[in-house]
């Protein structure tokens, strides 16, 4: 059942693909705490598929416990490998950590999700246009996807691997204009970015030292940042570009499945910023809502509802499930290239997720 939404996932909201391969690899993946024959064939049955030197890291929590399994294509065999610290680019499940910080922003009484974002600004926006810190993290603001400031309005934007706070801040004063209409869900990197922009503009601090102050410090995630580190699994992918400054908030963090386990023992407690971000904020359809940064996926095959968010940057892909109700999870993270839009990442977990509740 849970494939099945994934599918809705990807046609409504996150177009994010993968390369694969043809000839079969000899599987010595071995079985290990966690994870049975059953769980490993799962695994072995997409490594088989993805190009050369493609690894997968993977945290499957169980009644709140963890359990790690990493396996590698090295072209001839796809191995069992350790690599539950090495960081991959998790691209988008970076939404996710901004929406955390909005939420923080708001039980500190220093915003309210239905406020326009102009009245923290010194100017108003264009066509006085109203848009919330709520319409910006649930996908519902009316903006565009991506940015296309070039494209629109020539040379004075930098291109898009050049985009810094400066260009936010110039497309609000002068240029902010609506693709759709507002309180519809069309997702937006774009949005995510201006949320992310109006949190350091507020707290007169970094997307980086924002991050590490209130969430990675906190939860003692030592090898999560937006900054490139020795222990990053290299992608695959000759393009692999940074992520501009003012897109980080949407897609900009490095994480390791060990640290986004801490993340998700804060996400099953009652702490009052996490309980916030999962509040359904609209229904999208009959199996989707949004809360903020999260997808709430209703399995109508168990009842249960999981919190869901996939990712996907030049030369990563990754994918995060959580049942809240029994403290079960799956994250996973990879180096896959990004060259087409199946989301494989998103079935891989949702299968050794459904295994979970066989």
């Amino acid at each position: 059942m849970l494939k099945v939404i994934s599918v809705g996932i990807v046609t409504i909201f996150v177009l994010i693909g993968c390369g694969s391969g043809t000839t079969s690899k000899t599987n010595t993946l071995v079985e290990a705490r966690g994870f049975d024959k059953r769980s490993t064939d799962i695994i072995y049955k997409y490594m088989d598929k993805f190009p050369k030197n493609v690894q997968v890291s993977i945290a499957k929590i169980e009644d709140g416990e963890v359990h790690y399994y990493g396996a590698l294509n090295d072209g001839n065999t796809v191995d069992a490998i350790v690599n539950h610290t090495n960081t991959f680019m998790i691209g988008s499940i970076s939404k996710v950590f901004t929406s955390t910080l909005l939420a923080q922003l708001v039980v500190d009484g220093k915003v309210t999700l239905d406020e326009n974002i102009a009245d923290k600004l010194p100017f108003s926006l264009p066509n006085d246009i109203h848009i919330s810190y709520q319409q910006l993290a649930n996908h519902s603001s009316g903006l565009s996807r991506n940015p296309n400031f070039r494209e629109v309005y020539g040379t004075n934007y930098n291109e898009h691997d050049a985009l810094d706070n400066s260009d936010i801040l110039r497309y609000l004063k002068t240029d902010l204009s609506l693709e759709y209409d507002q309180n519809t869900a069309n997702y937006s990197n774009l949005g995510v970015g201006i949320l992310g922009y109006m949190l350091t503009h507020i707290e007169n601090k970094s997307y980086e030292n924002l991050l590490q102050e209130r969430i990675f410090s906190v939860l003692s995630m030592h090898n999560s940042s937006t900054i490139r580190g020795a222990n990053l699994v290299a992608a695959l992918m000759p393009n692999d570009d940074p992520v501009p400054l003012a897109y980080k908030s949407a897609g900009g963090i490095l994480s390791s499945v060990e640290d986004l386990y801490q993340f998700t023992l804060a996400t099953f407690s009652d702490r009052p910023e996490y309980a916030l971000t999962q509040e359904a904020t609209f229904q999208v359809n009959n199996t989707i809502k949004m809360g903020l940064g999260w997808f709430i996926l209703n399995d109508s095959d168990t009842g249960l509802d999981f919190l869901f968010h996939a990712g996907s940057t030049q030369g990563y892909r990754s994918s995060m499930m959580l049942d809240k109700e029994n403290r079960n999870g799956i994250i996973v993270l990879s180096n896959l290239p990004t060259d087409s839009y199946d989301d494989p990442m998103t079935d891989l977990g949702m299968e050794l997720v459904d295994k979970m509740y066989q």
